[in-house]
């Protein structure tokens, strides 16, 4: 349960998920990393990957401009 999930984007922004979160063995929710909006590719602005917490009540963790995904323990990151 220590296991966490960072993504980050192009600008330095990041968001913590605990993978908990992630696993449908404990919650009824989903995580997409999106290349499109509407059918057509995501501006530059947002893009070209955008990470998307459709379940959040605000879209804080929502990550535009998308660089990387990594999993990583408290340990990881002292």
């Amino acid at each position: 349960m220590t296991t966490c999930v960072v993504a980050e984007a192009i600008d330095g922004y990041r968001v913590l998920f605990a993978l908990a979160e992630l696993d449908t063995d404990f919650v009824n929710s989903e995580v997409l990393v999106a290349d499109t909006v509407d059918g057509g590719p995501i501006d530059e602005k947002r893009g070209p990957l955008r990470l998307v917490v459709p379940h959040d009540k605000r879209p804080a963790r929502w990550v535009r401009m998308l660089k990387s995904i990594m999993v990583t323990s408290p340990k990881d990151m002292d």
